[in-house]
């Protein structure tokens, strides 16, 4: 578990409370049952699954409105479905609390690629629609995804800073 120095010193504690607090936090991760531990990584995969199913879905549901409205429409909503879908995964991600930096870009690089796969996958070769740009709809989905979880990396990163 992470402790947040400053809102410990904030509250009073001196340094060696926190450290000491900090080896008992320590002292019980490492006598962690392993299948507690489990659990915590299944809970992270679970979530990126979850994700993935909702990013195809999202692919599903604009398929028909490819054929009927404007790009501009399509990119407005595929940015709101993208907001949302990723609303929750930046809510969801933060009580994952032993992930690290590797763990942070693996979940950028992948939406981001799944996203832009996923809607060119619908647009080209599902679909078959020659008129709408498949980069440019899966680049903002991708974008209106990542911008929650962008967010709370720079706020979890401004934490740790202070």
């Amino acid at each position: 578990m992470k402790l947040h120095h400053h809102k410990l010193r904030a509250k009073g504690w001196s340094e060696t409370e926190i450290k000491h607090a900090q080896r008992a936090l320590n002292r019980a991760e490492k006598k962690k049952h392993p299948v507690y531990k489990f659990l915590e990584v299944a809970v992270f995969w679970a979530l990126l699954f979850l994700t993935a199913i909702g990013i195809f879905l999202t692919s599903i549901v604009i398929t028909p409105l490819l054929i009927v409205l404007p790009q501009w429409l399509i990119i407005t909503i595929l940015v709101i479905l993208g907001l949302c879908l990723g609303s929750l995964f930046a809510i969801l991600i933060p009580d994952i609390e032993w992930l690290e930096r590797k763990h942070h870009i693996f979940n950028f690089i992948f939406l981001t690629v799944l996203s832009i796969f996923n809607i060119w996958l619908i647009t080209r070769v599902l679909a078959n629609i020659p008129f709408v740009n498949p980069f440019l709809l899966g680049g903002a989905f991708a974008l209106a995804l990542l911008t929650p979880y962008i967010f709370h990396l720079i706020g979890e990163t401004a934490r740790t800073v202070h």
